[in-house]
């Protein structure tokens, strides 16, 4: 079962650099989970203790109010804060579309962090690049917003 797992795993963009005695122990720390359309994956408010692996399917990422904050799909991670210290999540994550995740438990990562501290680092790497990459997409949003308040305040007047 664990060959399988490291299989389907292997695909992840955020585990391609592993080698595969690397991905099979990886492979072995967490569970693969289904979860069906409509069917919420984690909730807002609730202790946040495993990071995600999105392997197929949609998920919506939606604030407390309900509204959709981000789409992800395969290839995808959500949960990354809880590899530092296990907390209150800050959304909640949904399946949009019968999806297949891949769940790594807070405990599980900091034995990998102990008996493969190069896995880990390769891992956290891709993490960091990932969440980089996310705060220059959002740095945009919100210069395109103010570019847009200033365009108003000025033709309003």
């Amino acid at each position: 079962m664990a060959a399988l797992r490291a299989e389907l795993l292997g695909s992840h963009p955020l585990l391609k650099r592993l080698s595969p005695e690397q991905l099979n122990r990886f492979a072995r720390a967490g569970d693969v989970e289904i979860f069906h359309a409509d069917e919420d994956v984690v909730v807002a408010g609730s202790l946040g203790d495993s990071l995600y692996l999105i392997l197929s399917g949609q998920t919506s990422v939606r604030t407390v109010e309900g509204r959709t904050l981000a789409t992800l799909g395969p290839g995808e991670f959500f949960g990354e804060m809880s590899l530092i210290e296990p907390a209150l999540r800050s959304a909640t994550v949904r399946a949009v579309e019968r999806a297949e995740m891949f769940r790594l438990p807070h405990f599980a990562v900091a034995n990998l962090l102990q008996d493969d501290p190069s896995a880990m680092n390769h891992i956290l790497v891709a993490i960091v690049r990932a969440l980089s990459q996310r705060l220059r997409q959002t740095n945009q949003l919100v210069g395109d917003v103010e570019k847009l308040a200033d365009f108003l305040a000025t033709s309003l007047i």
